[in-house]
Parts: structure tokens; sequence; C-alpha cells
């Protein structure tokens, strides 16, 4: 998960700089989207089920919770 932190926090710090000009609100749902995402590869990379890949989503965020930048908009 870190490695995609690494990757993706370029691309969602610049998404959250141009629009959060505009209506960071109405962002909500993208970043509900990647959550999903996120979550669908957690089940997918560790082999869990979808309530085992949420505690495990909650449990990274809990841990570090700036680990992805949206995650201080939303929080999984």
């Amino acid at each position: 998960m870190e490695e995609i932190a690494k990757d993706l926090k370029p691309v969602i710090e610049g998404i959250i700089k141009y629009f959060g000009k505009f209506s960071l609100g109405h962002m909500r749902f993208i970043w509900s989207q990647l959550n999903k995402r996120l979550m669908k590869w957690v089940q997918w990379e560790k082999g869990l089920s979808v309530m085992a890949s949420v505690k495990w989503q909650k449990k990274k965020y809990k841990a570090n919770p700036a680990l992805f930048p949206h995650w201080a908009l939303v929080h999984p």
C-alpha cells in the first residue's frame, strides 16, 4: 500500500490543489471511489473478504492517516 501511496500522492495532491479552488466538497464522491478501489486492491492482493479488507484499510488509516492526501477529506 505504501508503494501505491508513493505513486499516487503527487497526482492526488495535484487534483486537490486544482479542484480545491472550485469545489472541494463535490470531489467527495471521487475520493470515496478511490477508497473503494483501494479496498478492492487489498482484497485481491491479500486474499481477504470485503469486511476484512475494510478493517485492514481502517487499520492502515489509523496507523498513518497521512498515507494518502485524500484521507484528510474522506476517511476510509
